[in-house]
């Protein structure tokens, strides 16, 4: 992968699918929470892990004060006992999420130096798409950091309310791709399997043909997985016997194929970094990230601290 956003309608699994990308990405992986409303993982996965004090929001401070790259690293937190994974916790207060508006674009930047420069797989969870005259909210929503990515994923569930929710979702997305991004092709479908088809859940095919979008995915529907990632757990089952877990190590090897492809067919050369501060900032993130791996059996979920 490289920078991947993943966002949708109501209530459709995007947090949960960002976690399970970022836990079985080939390479490092880091995740950014950058949905302009209270996030999870702090207080679900990661059970209180850290407070207020850490997170998206104190970025925008820092880059009004020309300190970005250094908040950037200052506020990365570990995602597993290894440091494999990292994670820029989100907001804690939805109040907070227009003070980000001019971050967004800087930060995007930042991002893709952390794919090219440093080696890590970067992972959004831009949340529920929040939409303003047509278009995708400028402060309210992460729409610089949907414009600039690799792949925009819309996750959504395999059922007729999911699809139907979706659909004008999907339009905006297009349009903002074409007119701000690299365009409509960026995007692709991500879709959790909520119900089989005997019980009326839509095939990949026809939700293909309904959307006009290809597919990247079909994610498992896993209940223990799910609570797990949307709760923690005291005693967190083995990561990688989780279905979900297994099937995101196929989706992350998926989206990569789409992002080679993508960039190749736009041919556009990696930024260099010309900040002695960045340089520094992906220097020492560079030295410090551990062997690449996929997702390890013995990893114990939420039971280390950091």
């Amino acid at each position: 992968m490289s920078v991947v956003v993943l966002t949708g309608g109501h209530g459709c699994g995007v947090t949960v699918s960002c976690l399970a990308l970022a836990l079985s990405s080939p390479r490092p992986s880091l995740l950014v929470e950058a949905a302009g409303r209270q996030a999870s993982i702090r207080c679900g996965y990661r059970q209180g892990a850290w407070g207020g004090d850490v997170g998206l929001w104190h970025l925008a401070q820092a880059h009004l004060q020309h300190q970005l790259a250094e908040a950037f690293e200052a506020h990365l937190r570990p995602l597993d006992p290894d440091g494999n994974r990292l994670i820029l916790p989100g907001l804690t207060d939805p109040t907070q999420a227009s003070a980000l508006s001019a971050t967004w674009e800087p930060l995007a930047l930042l991002l893709h130096a952390m794919d090219h420069h440093a080696g890590y797989d970067v992972i959004v969870d831009a949340g529920q798409v929040v939409v303003h005259g047509g278009g995708l909210h400028a402060g309210l929503f992460p729409a610089q950091l949907t414009h600039r990515a690799d792949v925009v994923l819309l996750v959504l569930r395999n059922t007729l309310t999911s699809v139907a929710q979706t659909l004008p979702v999907a339009r905006v997305l297009q349009g903002e791709l074409e007119r701000y991004g690299s365009g409509s092709e960026a995007l692709r479908l991500l879709v959790i399997k909520e119900l089989p088809s005997t019980a009326g859940g839509l095939r990949t095919d026809a939700i293909t043909r309904r959307f006009g979008i290809p597919v990247v995915d079909l994610l498992p529907w896993d209940v223990p997985a799910g609570s797990l990632f949307t709760h923690g757990a005291l005693r967190p089952p083995r990561l990688a016997k989780l279905p979900l877990l297994k099937q995101a190590r196929k989706a992350a090897a998926a989206v990569a194929v789409e992002v080679n492809t993508r960039r190749r067919a736009l041919d556009m050369p990696p930024a260099p970094v010309t900040s002695p501060q960045v340089a520094g900032v992906l220097q020492r993130l560079a030295a410090v990230r551990p062997a690449s791996r996929p997702v390890d059996s013995r990893l114990p979920g939420v039971a280390f601290h950091g």
